[in-house]
């Protein structure tokens, strides 16, 4: 039951984000963006304002992991 309560409240923090942000792709779109960076260190308003080109920048050079 937990998981259909954060499911809902995830969807709804997805919509208010586009709604406010005024975002015009889908919500799998937006959902897509943030799942994958969300580690990375960019605020919200930079990755919904980036292309899809500097998304995969973001990926590649946030991401790699260095072990010494």
């Amino acid at each position: 039951m937990s998981q259909v309560w954060i499911a809902m409240i995830y969807y709804l923090l997805l919509t208010y984000i586009k709604y406010q942000s005024k975002y015009e792709k889908s919500l799998f779109y937006l959902h897509r963006i943030i799942k994958e960076a969300l580690l990375s260190r960019l605020t919200l308003i930079d990755l919904l304002s980036a292309t899809p080109a500097r998304i995969s920048d973001f990926k590649i050079k946030e991401f790699q992991l260095v072990f010494w």
